[in-house]
């Protein structure tokens, strides 16, 4: 699946609405919870871009309470190890 149908799907999931507590504003982007950095990337790359790993928010959540939807790096290698095994099933 492409990033962006993974948007998409992210999107009708949630129905359009940012996903923080009590907001009912539009989604305006998809937040990755682990950053999307050049080290994210080789450690992660099934978890980084898989819905594990998105969350749509509006532009002042995004701004305001991202920081909220963070994954840890355990939690990250979880991930990772769980969508390889699933990969490799196949």
């Amino acid at each position: 699946m492409e990033f962006e149908d993974i948007q998409a799907e992210i999107v009708r999931v949630q129905n359009g609405f940012c996903k923080s507590e009590g907001c009912y504003n539009k989604i305006h982007s998809i937040h990755h919870k682990l950053h999307n950095t050049s080290y994210n990337r080789k450690k992660f790359p099934l978890f980084l871009n898989s819905p594990f790993n998105l969350v749509g928010l509006c532009y002042k959540c995004h701004k305001d309470k991202s920081h909220l939807f963070r994954v840890t790096e355990k939690e990250a290698e979880f991930y990772e190890r769980w969508l390889k095994e699933f990969k490799e099933e196949k």
